[in-house]
């Protein structure tokens, strides 16, 4: 059975190819038809013995038909679809010509000359092919009589009424055809437009989804950062440094109002970022007192954009957590610079132990513990490059001495 079913679909599926997708249903169902064809053909070679007047005539017409059959797949394989349903249609005619006329005369086979032109509709679209064959059918039909009125009674066959019978059936189906056409074509307007009206939708939602994420994380970060801060605070605290502790405590203070103002924007202007930054920057300062240095480079060529807050300070908290908090001699140095192509850039380089040294005292230290910041702003990068499909992220880049980060964040203009 399967053999038989897998026999079927192949000869069904001659001529399918992926670059004539609107033809599949007719090439299949032309395959599908001179397949049944074939059938009855066979049937009818196993009958005419019993039956036909004529079987050795019979037998040629028949050989002739699976000719006709051989050639029009043929011509399907090779995507001369129109050519092969020509040809599927004028050999149907020619085979009823000859049965009506020579073979089984007054078996009223000539009734068939009604079918084809219909058969001729379904299956092609010019014009002038379809009312041809309609056109040498009713010739087919009619003319034979004139030249042998002994075949049936007087009068019976009324040219004008023969060809308005296939006048009629024509424009019938034609019309049919066209309101069937007009109506598939409105159902792939909607179906085209559901998809898309779909796809916007599942767009949406993955931004939506993309944006309440990215909110969860900065909400996240915020608390992550004060925690950072009031440690050195303790810090100084435990040591005695009253003084420290409270310029310390005030500018804290003024970094938490500031952060706090803008908690609910996912973009803030370039300058207030900057300020944060700054302000982070001289609290570290406070706490590494003379043994640190930072520079900004490129802060006055950046004007009128925006970013997303709280990106850059993390690398920046890194960079002196795990590089220059185990720089034991010399003085530990950040420096910064911005600049703006395609994608904003922050490029940070500290002259610390670098990350292998670092990732070492880790391991001698046994602290396993992944830094909250660095997994959150991975997380967060990521769903801002999918979010704006641009080239954002961040690598690192192999210098002689200490680390060197490269930031690509994305920004809008004001």
């Amino acid at each position: 059975m399967n053999i038989i079913k897998k026999t079927y679909s192949k000869i069904v599926n001659i001529g399918i190819y992926n670059d004539a997708k609107k033809e599949h249903k007719k090439i299949r169902l032309l395959n599908a038809f001179c397949l049944t064809w074939g059938f009855s053909i066979l049937l009818f070679i196993s009958l005419d013995p019993f039956f036909s007047q004529n079987f050795l005539n019979s037998l040629k017409v028949h050989l002739f038909s699976f000719l006709a059959i051989i050639l029009v797949f043929f011509l399907q394989k090779k995507q001369l679809y129109t050519l092969a349903r020509v040809i599927y249609i004028l050999a149907l005619i020619s085979v009823t010509f000859i049965f009506a006329n020579f073979i089984e005369p007054l078996r009223l086979m000539e009734n068939f000359y009604f079918v084809f032109p219909l058969i001729a509709l379904v299956f092609i679209d010019k014009k002038w092919i379809t009312i041809s064959i309609m056109f040498i059918c009713w010739l087919l039909y009619y003319v034979p009589f004139t030249l042998d009125t002994n075949l049936y009674p007087e009068k019976m066959m009324n040219p004008g009424l023969i060809l308005a019978v296939f006048t009629g059936t024509y424009v019938i189906l034609n019309y049919s055809k066209v309101l069937n056409k007009k109506s598939e074509e409105r159902l792939l307007k909607s179906k085209q437009e559901l998809e898309l009206a779909y796809l916007e939708l599942e767009e949406r939602k993955k931004s939506e989804l993309a944006h309440l994420q990215l909110k969860s994380l900065k909400a996240q970060m915020n608390p992550h950062f004060m925690f950072n801060a009031m440690n050195s605070i303790q810090s100084l605290v435990l040591k005695g440094d009253k003084h420290e502790a409270y310029n310390y405590l005030t500018k804290f203070a003024s970094l938490i109002r500031e952060n706090l103002n803008m908690s609910e924007k996912s973009f803030i202007e370039f300058d207030e970022e900057l300020s944060l930054l700054k302000k982070y920057l001289e609290l570290e300062k406070l706490r590494f007192r003379e043994d640190f240095e930072y520079i900004i480079i490129g802060e006055n060529s950046i004007e009128d954009i925006k970013i997303p807050s709280m990106i850059i300070q993390p690398f920046i908290e890194n960079a002196l957590k795990h590089g220059l908090l185990h720089k034991t001699e010399g003085i530990k140095k950040v420096k910064i610079e911005f600049s703006l192509n395609t994608v904003f850039k922050c490029i940070i380089t500290d002259n610390g132990v670098g990350i292998k040294v670092s990732e070492e005292i880790n391991k001698k230290n046994h602290n396993k513990e992944v830094s909250f910041s660095t997994k959150a702003i991975k997380e967060r990068l990521a769903l801002l490059k999918t979010y704006y499909n641009s080239d954002i992220g961040f690598e690192y880049e192999n210098i002689t001495e200490g680390t060197k980060v490269i930031l690509k964040i994305p920004y809008s203009k004001e």
